[in-house]
């Protein structure tokens, strides 16, 4: 299990271990917590300002618990739990796209993962919820189609990595998915139209009409 949290680290740092104790006894925690583990520690710059940090753990390590916890399975989630409760979260491996739409008076929602692409209305929205479930990351273009399935997915908002909200922090604001459609040659007219863009706009650097720029990588915590 591969775990991160995003931390501030204007100056270099040579002992990770010391730095999170000293800096975030928070996430620190987690390590106190599991004391019985012995994770590994490492650290990667993304700018002058901010790092990223990383804890493995093997699936072995877990064997150290096994007076505590009857099966391996109930270890890892209950550390999983503390390590979200922390500050941690899973190091992303996947994700699904995500979209919706009224057409006339129907919420018609669509996803897009590695299995295809599926579409469902407004007394579906269950189904497609368990399967967008699955995934560590869920991308959107816009934070609006998060609304639509909040009462039912209240998590989603921990998952979601907004594209339009990362252009407008490079740019100052973000233009309408219809315009990137012109830009990149792109019918958007279906819904399956959108999710296949919005799937394109991942591969950085994104064309905007100011030039092309470079987006945080999708797996990257969210409050970088």
């Amino acid at each position: 299990m591969k775990l991160q949290t995003a931390v501030s680290c204007a100056s270099d740092i040579d002992d990770v271990r010391k730095f999170l104790k000293e800096n975030y006894p928070e996430r620190y925690a987690l390590i106190e917590n599991w004391e019985e583990l012995t994770p590994k520690l490492s650290l990667k710059r993304v700018d002058s300002e901010r790092c990223i940090l990383y804890l493995e753990v093997s699936p072995e390590e877990f064997e150290k618990v096994m007076n505590i916890f009857p099966t391996k399975e109930e270890a890892l989630g209950a550390f999983l739990t503390t390590a979200i409760e922390s500050g941690w979260e899973v190091v992303p491996t996947g994700y699904v796209v995500y979209h919706a739409e009224f057409q006339g008076d129907k919420l018609i929602a669509g996803i897009k993962t590695q299995e295809g692409t599926s579409k469902h209305d407004q007394l579906h929205l269950e189904e497609m919820i368990q399967k967008m479930a699955r995934y560590p990351r869920v991308v959107v273009y816009s934070s609006e189609v998060l609304t639509y399935i909040k009462d039912l997915y209240p998590e989603v908002d921990s998952k979601a990595y907004v594209i339009s909200r990362e252009i407008a922090k490079k740019v100052g604001r973000a233009p309408d998915l219809e315009d990137l459609a012109k830009l990149y040659g792109k019918d958007i007219s279906s819904l399956e139209g959108k999710l296949e863009l919005i799937e394109e706009l991942l591969r950085s650097p994104v064309r905007l009409p100011e030039g092309e720029v470079s987006l945080k990588p999708y797996h990257y915590p969210l409050e970088l």
